[in-house]
């Protein structure tokens, strides 16, 4: 379940199925699959990432998995789905059972996707791909620019604290 981070999968942390599992061949995915995660902390239920990978590989019973028709491009979906309209649909949607939350395939097949062409669509996800790079890349610069502020603030703070900082070296 926490394998669905952000609207990627993260590959880190996997559990494996044995080749001889009776499941596995329908378990497959393509890429291109939509995986939802259909029971979770409310949190976390309706979480959903794109599969682009050619590593054979099956998901979970607590995924479902959506394969689309040609005029739907499944990151299109996933941002919709992610976003906050989109939570906000689960959200009204999930039933709570035991302290996890669930929404079930009706429910997900209910969800209300707005259809632009499938030109629009993938110039929608151009766009969105772009400016979660942009973030990504400030995100990083901004934790760059913290390390280095707090290098320079304990290599001054050393400075003052060892006297280096004083009347007389500076004029010296």
């Amino acid at each position: 379940m926490g394998n669905l981070k952000n609207g990627q999968i993260d590959r880190r942390e996997l559990k494996f199925l044995p080749n001889d599992h009776p499941d596995f061949p329908k378990l497959l995915l393509a890429p291109g699959d939509l995986l939802f995660n259909r029971t979770n902390s409310a949190e976390l239920v309706g979480k959903s990432a794109v599969f682009d990978s050619a590593t054979v590989t099956s998901f979970a019973s607590y995924l479902i998995r959506v394969r689309f028709g040609a005029t739907v491009d499944p990151r299109w979906a996933n941002i919709v789905i992610n976003s906050p309209q989109g939570r906000a649909y689960i959200a009204s949607v999930a039933t709570q059972q035991v302290g996890q939350a669930n929404v079930n395939g009706t429910k997900l097949k209910a969800f209300p996707l707005p259809m632009p062409t499938l030109a629009r669509q993938r110039e929608l996800v151009a766009a969105h791909e772009r400016i979660v790079s942009d973030a990504c890349r400030l995100s990083a610069v901004a934790d760059d620019s913290l390390r280095r502020s707090a290098a320079l603030r304990r290599s001054l703070l050393a400075a003052a604290f060892s006297g280096q900082l004083t009347a007389e070296t500076a004029t010296a």
